[in-house]
């Protein structure tokens, strides 16, 4: 494919009926997921999908369910910056996220009630370079991680949970 089919490896034509069919048909833009979650042994965790897709969390050699928090932000921003570069026909040469967040494990380890069990602070830092775009636009890019981004959004605020048990 050449560029105008093909920038920042997304096929553009199919990026922009995407959005023009989002556009056109808002409640479209409404998206559920389901995951499910089986205990491997230990601290390990399979992660699956009904479509066929899988993720190991946890356990020897794998993420734990911290990184992949802190992983889940900094895909999203890349992704939230390709696509937006993309439809804005921006040519992106480097992209990289780097990221770091502090957690105390005491309430989880059972040793004592204080403090919260997550993150306190989330610290990340964009590294990005373009062919074809000026400082103020690969700025404005960025500023889309802190408006745009579902899992920044999911992460700044409150997010009602609720928890449902089957003892068998």
């Amino acid at each position: 494919m050449d560029l105008q089919q093909n920038l920042n490896a997304v096929n553009v034509k199919e990026l922009t009926d995407y959005v023009a069919d989002k556009k056109a048909n808002p409640e479209r833009c409404n998206v559920r997921r389901t995951l499910k979650a089986e205990w491997v042994g230990g601290t390990r965790a399979r992660v699956y999908s009904d479509s066929g897709k899988e993720i190991f969390v946890g356990g020897e050699g794998d993420f734990g369910a911290m990184s992949i928090t802190l992983a889940s932000l900094l895909a999203c921003e890349l992704d939230v910056i390709a696509t937006h570069a993309t439809l804005r026909g921006i040519e992106l040469e480097k992209l990289s996220v780097e990221g770091e967040g502090g957690f105390n494990q005491a309430r989880y380890l059972g040793i004592a009630s204080e403090p919260r069990p997550g993150y306190t602070q989330v610290s990340y830092t964009v590294r990005i370079k373009a062919k074809n775009a000026t400082k103020a636009q690969l700025e404005d890019l960025v500023k889309l991680c802190e408006t745009a981004s579902p899992v920044g959004d999911t992460l700044s605020r409150s997010v009602e949970l609720k928890l449902n048990a089957i003892i068998e």
